[in-house]
């Protein structure tokens, strides 16, 4: 056989061999995005140990022996490759690119090799459509990434990532541009790095519409932007955009918390008011509903979208610019409500008796002025005013009161633990109706009742709490950053420090109940304080674990 043959012979069986481990980790990646799904196995099996074995035996005959055969046999294996690749194809092409974000987010850390087989496997799609396009954007992006700290990323050596961009497109075949025709791009995604520096808050952020005019610039540029000199910009575009998008979103959810806290306040005041609600204000808060369970979905998901979080405040702003009128028109009718009672308690004139106007008998000298009523307190109220200030559980306080607002109050407690608004809290029926209770002043502050209420609310958001930081002390890598992990034991030193003390308080409640005889309060109180117990040695066991100094 002439050497140029088994040359070529040679290049086939290594072409075949990295198309082979293309698809074979692809099958890989998708049986572990079905089970981080919970969806169970792969909807296609394959016997690629059996084709390894085969593709091993075609060593010897690349160089020798009869090359007529060899060639049929290679056309044989790429068509069966080419099968494989089809119905993965199909199976691949119902996952969006946003779960493949968040499966890598997931991960954490991702092999390099395992990234380049994927980007193998979309290069060779018989047809780049614009999601394929994204989840190439995506796995370079990947590669170009270099984290840093506070969830932030660099980009890479530059001179790496050139090499390794330029070995890709020649495997994907992707022609060169001209000079002439890169220029404008590549000047374009600059001014675009430019813009992203240049904003001071979200709000500017999101209004500026800067990222739906990058994502058509890259639409725009269709599988021309894999062109290297583009590539390397588009990557670092990517990367400025991301570190941008969490800096500033770390400060407006802050904002959000605090203008959510305001809109549910609204609902309930109009739940208690429904003559004062007009049709326009309720499509509004409908409106504000629906964007805050896409939301809170996707915070739980880690899965947010820019769009939740626009029309989430957009919502918000329209319910609180609706509401406006009707409040002060609720003040305006108070304070004139005052005045005519104030009037109607004083006579019209000296000289007419008040049972002539008011129809009621005169008062007689001597009797005294029937004491004034004090003016309730206005019911709506967060936990932080019922509960006050807490800047240990403040946060957790926001979560409880946010996810209860969710469920329908006409459900029982015990009805309303099962609400998937509930699910990541793990409530217990009596801490339900203890919010409830205490946010409609059911019970009257500085009673015994009341700082039950107050305590099973306060224990309940210390569990929470801990249970979180156990997870969090829990994945701590072994390479973890030494400040990292001292600023994590730090705030979950805190946390225990507090759970001692609450677990004396705990104490001095069973006391108390096992006096009075209230059994019933008495088992649900036993039944928190085990759970409290459980999140509290789990978290110091971690704690202690990693090396924090841990209180006794």
């Amino acid at each position: 056989m002439k050497p140029t043959g088994v040359h070529h012979l040679s290049e086939r069986f290594t072409d075949v061999s990295d198309r082979f481990r293309s698809l074979w980790t692809f099958y890989q990646f998708l049986g572990g995005v079905y089970r981080h799904r919970s969806q169970g196995e792969v909807p296609y099996s394959y016997d690629f140990q059996a084709l390894y074995r085969r593709l091993q035996e075609m060593v010897p005959r690349v160089g020798m022996g009869d090359a007529g055969a060899t060639e049929i046999e290679f056309e044989q294996v790429e068509r069966e490759l080419g099968r494989i690749h089809s119905e993965l194809s199909k199976i691949e092409a119902a996952l969006p690119p946003s779960l493949l974000r968040r499966f890598f987010d997931h991960l954490k850390r991702q092999d390099e090799k395992i990234l380049y087989a994927l980007i193998k496997f979309y290069l060779r799609s018989p047809e780049l459509t614009p999601d394929t396009l994204d989840k190439l954007d995506l796995l370079l992006t990947r590669i170009a990434e270099n984290p840093v700290q506070d969830g932030r990323v660099s980009i890479r050596s530059t001179t790496d990532l050139k090499s390794n961009f330029e070995r890709l497109a020649a495997f994907a075949a992707i022609p060169p541009l001209r000079v002439s025709d890169a220029a404008p791009a590549i000047e374009a995604l600059r001014d675009f790095r430019s813009e992203l520096r240049g904003f001071s808050s979200f709000e500017q952020l999101v209004d500026s519409g800067v990222y739906d005019r990058y994502r058509k610039l890259k639409q725009r540029l269709g599988r021309s932007f894999l062109h290297t000199p583009l590539l390397l910009e588009v990557v670092a575009t990517n990367i400025e955009a991301k570190n941008q998008f969490q800096r500033l979103y770390r400060d407006e959810e802050l904002k959000i918390i605090e203008e959510t806290t305001k809109v549910f306040e609204i609902e309930r005041f109009l739940e208690r008011n429904p003559a004062v609600g007009h049709e326009d204000l309720k499509q509004r808060l409908e409106a504000f509903r629906e964007w805050w369970s896409r939301f809170d979905a996707g915070r739980r998901d880690d899965n947010l979208k820019r769009e939740a979080i626009v029309e989430l405040r957009r919502s918000m702003h329209a319910v609180i610019r609706e509401f406006e009128p009707l409040r002060r028109m609720t003040e305006l009718a108070k304070r004139q409500a005052a005045v005519d009672t104030t009037a109607r308690a004083t006579p019209f004139s000296p000289d007419v008796p008040t049972d002539v106007i008011e129809g009621e008998p005169f008062p007689e000298a001597a009797e005294a002025p029937a004491p004034v009523a004090p003016e309730p307190r206005p019911t709506g109220a967060t936990l932080t005013d019922v509960l006050s200030p807490d800047p240990l559980l403040n946060e957790v306080f926001h979560r409880i009161m946010f996810a209860l607002e969710m469920v329908v109050w006409d459900r029982s407690p015990e009805q309303a633990v099962h609400a998937p608004e509930l699910a990541e809290l793990h409530l217990e029926p009596w801490e339900i109706a203890a919010y409830r209770s205490l946010v409609e002043e059911r019970a009257a502050p500085g009673t015994t009742e009341w700082e039950l209420e107050a305590f099973f609310l306060r224990s309940a958001a210390l569990r929470i709490k801990m249970d979180g930081e156990r997870s969090r002390v829990h994945n701590l890598p072994p390479t973890e950053r030494a400040d990292r992990v001292f600023e994590i034991l730090e705030r979950s030193g805190q946390s225990l420090e507090r759970a001692r003390e609450m677990d004396h308080r705990f104490q001095w409640f069973i006391d108390d109940l096992l006096y009075s005889g209230d059994t019933a309060r008495l088992e649900q109180l036993y039944r928190s304080r085990f759970r409290f117990l459980h999140a509290y040695s789990g978290l110091w066991l971690e704690h202690q674990a990693r090396g924090g100094l841990t209180p006794l």
